[in-house]
């Protein structure tokens, strides 16, 4: 239970920012950039401060911080807005705010406005000679630790009380620390005066005789000393207790002529206000009020089924297959691209545009959102979908996805292996291990984009082409691309994130140049499983899935891994132990580079090879349309945007490979 005397702090959500807390921090030198004009600060941590009612402590434990307010109007003040000359107009703007989960503290990226008072400001701040940084934040929940006793999440230690829900509400640049030992290029993180918390109580007792009726509990107005007078802890107890006793008196009233008993122990308990209460109260009037809520039914339009109809239509009479057409779509398949045009005009009311000329009815017919320029755009759009899932390819079935929020490089990490635990005497110190190491390899994401035109020509000769084959040309050209970077990768053999080849006998991925056989197979697969992580501690035994190689090896790999005998041994009673093993993979791009080597690949949910990433998750091209001024017809224009990285070489392995079929 909380003394009642903290109560009024811990209860009171003020929209007034004088009337919440304030902690004075550091930020380092070195996190200026003077050309962007921003500054990386930390603005909270969970560093005990004493204050009247006890040691506070604020967590930073996941959901313990709301940043919303921050993120979404949060500014950079200075001095909290306190400053005769500057007030409470913002000196810079929040750029990025999260919490740093390792270090528990809450953390920014500031940038200065350059007028000329901000400016100041980020000289100084520059300089050295402003080292403050200031955040004032509310609280909404509290723990109670008592002595001796340990938090909820065990890390601190009572007598404290930990913030458990809090709200960050503004940064300030803070020119007068208390403490000189903190800010900029100083060691301290978090430092509190005397000073600032009685100028912050002088501030909160004129806000509130100014406006007695702003919102704020009686408890918290009873419990602010007046400036320049000791504060009596005794006396302040008092006014709280006082406090309490009126508002649960004036919450049981309300309750009870409201018929809300049921909620009055939650409504004390919670620390509630009055005027919450009485907003809980006219927010159930509203509701009992509410007329019921009719089964909304939302059916197609009228004209969304025409538009899938015809969009079926010119695909099936372009001769491609449709699994489920729409309805109508076969009454509708005999209908020239003119007749079409001609009746999704006279379906929105225009007259005589039969007797139209060709160029004129196209022009008509493709104003913008027309029907007909809807029902072309989603024709070429199905054909798209279609023909991704149909384009042969083959670097989906091993490589890995990946997916990149921005066109930035991203960097992908893997942590070394820790070290084996070791047998540690009895009052024995035990020992540290070596420090981890990891591997950074950056991945970034690249657009490739063609565009083609539906014309004039098209409409007139009939020409379903524009909808059918030059969509369809693009869309396989785009997933081609994919798949010839993938193969580029295995084939050219190129430097990798640490500058050295991808395959090569230093990574003990490279074998002994031979045909597919059980001694090359068994060789490779020993050196896959053998693998070392970074540290070379580890041994990650790591299985082979696939089998990938040239359109020149197909028929050899496929006998190979089918033969229920060695086609290497002597008789056919040896066994032929790779039979089935790994799934084979055949792919023509590998023939540009070598018609010989055969190639390994682990399972990318096991060990990590070649990614494609995409940007946002977006696996298949955009395909968007354009209808020009300056020429009769309609654009289209297709984009993906992917890149190819190989993250690791260990899950990989490479034969050069040797003339002839599978047998040595």
């Amino acid at each position: 239970m909380l003394p009642e005397m903290m109560r009024p702090m811990m209860l009171s959500r003020s929209r007034n920012l004088d009337r919440n807390l304030t902690r004075t921090l550091t930020f380092e030198r070195e996190a200026i950039n003077e050309e962007e004009r921003t500054v990386e600060l930390s603005f909270s941590s969970e560093t005990p401060y004493e204050r009247w009612f006890g040691v506070e402590i604020l967590s930073h434990d996941s959901g313990a911080v709301d940043l919303s307010r921050l993120q979404e109007v949060g500014v950079l003040l200075f001095s909290h807005g306190r400053d005769v000359k500057y007030g409470r107009m913002p000196i810079g703007s929040i750029v990025h705010v999260w919490i740093d989960e390792d270090q528990r503290k809450g953390k920014a990226i500031v940038k200065f406005d350059d007028d000329e008072d901000s400016d100041q400001v980020f000289r100084k701040v520059v300089k050295g000679i402003i080292k403050g940084v200031s955040v004032g934040y509310a609280v909404s929940a509290w723990e109670e630790v008592k002595a001796g006793k340990t938090s909820s999440n065990g890390r601190h230690t009572g007598p404290a009380y930990v913030a458990v829900k809090w709200q960050p509400f503004e940064i300030s640049i803070e020119p007068t620390p208390a403490d000189p030992s903190v800010g900029v290029g100083r060691s301290a993180d978090i430092s509190f005066g005397k000073g600032e918390e009685e100028a912050m109580n002088e501030t909160r007792l004129k806000t509130m005789a100014q406006a007695p009726d702003s919102g704020a509990p009686a408890a918290e107005r009873a419990s602010v000393p007046a400036p320049g007078n000791p504060v009596d802890p005794e006396e302040l107890k008092r006014q709280a207790a006082e406090a309490e006793r009126q508002r649960v008196a004036e919450i049981t009233d309300l309750c009870r002529n409201f018929g809300m008993e049921d909620k009055l122990p939650e409504f004390i308990r919670s620390g509630a206000t009055v005027q919450q209460v009485k907003d809980a109260i006219l927010e159930k009037q509203l509701q009992s009020r509410k007329p019921a809520a009719q089964q909304v039914r939302v059916l197609s339009d009228e004209a969304d089924k025409f538009r899938e109809a015809a969009s079926d239509a010119l695909l099936i009479r372009a001769g491609r297959h449709i699994q489920k057409s729409a309805d109508g779509a076969l009454e509708l398949r005999g209908m020239r691209l003119r007749d079409l045009a001609i009746e999704c005009l006279q379906r929105i009311g225009e007259s005589g545009v039969h007797r139209l000329s060709d160029d004129e009815l196209l022009k008509r017919a493709l104003m913008p959102d027309s029907q007909f320029a809807g029902i072309i755009s989603n024709a070429v759009n199905k054909t798209l979908s279609q023909v991704y899932e149909e384009t042969p390819t083959t670097f989906q079935f091993w490589t890995s996805r990946g997916s990149n929020p921005d066109f930035k490089v991203a960097e992908h990490y893997r942590m070394s292996e820790a070290g084996d635990l070791e047998l540690v005497p009895q009052n024995g110190q035990i020992p540290y291990d070596e420090g981890l190491k990891d591997e950074k390899v950056t991945k970034a994401v690249l657009t490739y984009a063609k565009r083609w035109g539906f014309t004039r020509q098209a409409f007139i000769n009939d020409d379903l082409g524009m909808l059918n084959r030059v969509p369809a040309a693009y869309v396989s050209a785009a997933k081609r691309g994919i798949n010839k970077l993938v193969y580029q990768m295995l084939g050219s053999n190129p430097t990798i994130y640490d500058g050295a080849p991808l395959f090569s006998a230093d990574r003990n991925n490279l074998g002994t140049p031979g045909r597919i056989s059980t001694s090359t197979m068994s060789e490779a697969r020993r050196k896959m499983r053998t693998q070392k992580n970074q540290r070379g501690l580890a041994t990650l035994n790591i299985a082979p899935k696939f089998l990938i190689v040239p359109a020149a090896q197909e028929t050899d790999a496929l006998q190979y891994m089918r033969s229920e005998a060695d086609p290497a041994a002597a008789h056919s009673g040896v066994a032929n132990v790779y039979r089935n093993a790994y799934t084979v993979i055949v792919d023509a791009e590998l023939d540009t580079y070598s018609e010989t080597a055969w190639y390994l690949a682990a399972d990318p949910n096991v060990a990590d090879t070649i990614e494609v990433t995409y940007l946002r998750g977006q696996e298949v091209p955009t395909l968007e349309t354009d209808i020009p001024f300056d020429r009769l017809g309609m654009e289209f224009r297709i984009y993906f945007d992917y890149g190819v990285t190989v993250l690791d070489s260990r899950g990989l392995f490479k034969n050069p490979g040797a003339s002839g079929g599978a047998g040595e």
